[in-house]
């Protein structure tokens, strides 16, 4: 089946090609995705200390920080060109406006590049702040934090995005949130929230409290690694490298619809 028809949101039919319709259904397939066994017991772990971190992190210091390393993610992202890649050295893009243009198997691939240097970086991260004990790991979480909404706004790049106002900000926020969430009624909460954003155009606060959430979470499931004698070290390098590349995965499937939507090839996309 080389491409097939599906109906917009204005019941007007848009046709895709097969590569993009096996997107359309990896795309619906992740939003419908349960968490492993892993993330489960991790975030029962987590779920027991819940009523403790919110009273260790109050929401106001923890909207603060990751505002902050949002916007320093942001801007690292767009210093670090990703013009830098050797496909594209090779070619006469210069713009991001250039990417979008390109097809989509095009723009997963670049994706894909990005999310793979991404978690090697925070695989030898991890295993670095695990060698060096509770405290390190504890100054360890922002870098962290920071490598996972870095490979966001890059992964938003490789679609021709980039975040140049608050709403698109508050969009890397909610991603780190989907790639967060450790339960199908975290995802669902988190993914509504998305969805409402896109169809009015709003910042929606819910998205914000459910990526405080999860960041009490991540913090909390950090130091419970450092406190692993003789495990910290490869706890850490596989938490720092799933961390990161689940939201490079999250990035990619976010970006992926809103590129098809841009065309008028899909509305919203139904989990699976």
């Amino acid at each position: 089946m080389a491409a097939q028809s599906l109906t917009a949101i204005d019941g007007t039919p848009h046709v895709l090609n097969e590569y993009e319709l096996r997107q359309v259904c990896a795309i619906a397939a992740w939003k419908g995705e349960k968490p492993g066994m892993t993330k489960r017991l991790a975030n029962q772990v987590a779920g027991s200390l819940g009523k403790l971190s919110g009273k260790l992190i109050p929401d106001a210091p923890v909207q603060a920080a990751m505002n902050a390393l949002n916007k320093a993610a942001g801007q690292i992202a767009r210093d670090d060109s990703i013009f830098k890649d050797k496909r594209l050295r090779l070619t006469d893009m210069r713009s991001l406006d250039d990417i979008a243009a390109q097809p989509l198997e095009f723009c997963d691939a670049l994706a894909d590049r990005i999310i793979a240097d991404a978690s090697r970086i925070a695989l030898g991260m991890g295993a670095a702040t695990g060698a060096g004990g509770p405290v390190s790991t504890a100054v360890g979480i922002p870098a962290l934090l920071f490598g996972a909404l870095r490979v966001i706004h890059e992964v938003s790049q490789a679609y021709g995005y980039a975040a140049h106002g608050e709403a698109d900000r508050h969009t890397m926020i909610g991603i780190l949130a989907l790639s967060l969430a450790a339960t199908p009624e975290q995802k669902a909460r988190a993914l509504e929230c998305h969805r409402r954003q896109i169809e009015t155009s709003l910042i929606n606060q819910a998205m914000e409290e459910s990526a405080n959430k999860a960041l009490q979470r991540a913090v909390l499931g950090a130091e419970l690694g450092a406190l692993i004698p003789g495990f910290n070290i490869a706890f850490n390098a596989y938490l720092n490298r799933q961390f990161v590349s689940r939201a490079g995965v999250a990035a990619k499937r976010v970006f992926q619809e809103r590129w098809l939507r841009e065309r008028g090839k899909v509305a919203w996309i139904a989990p699976i």
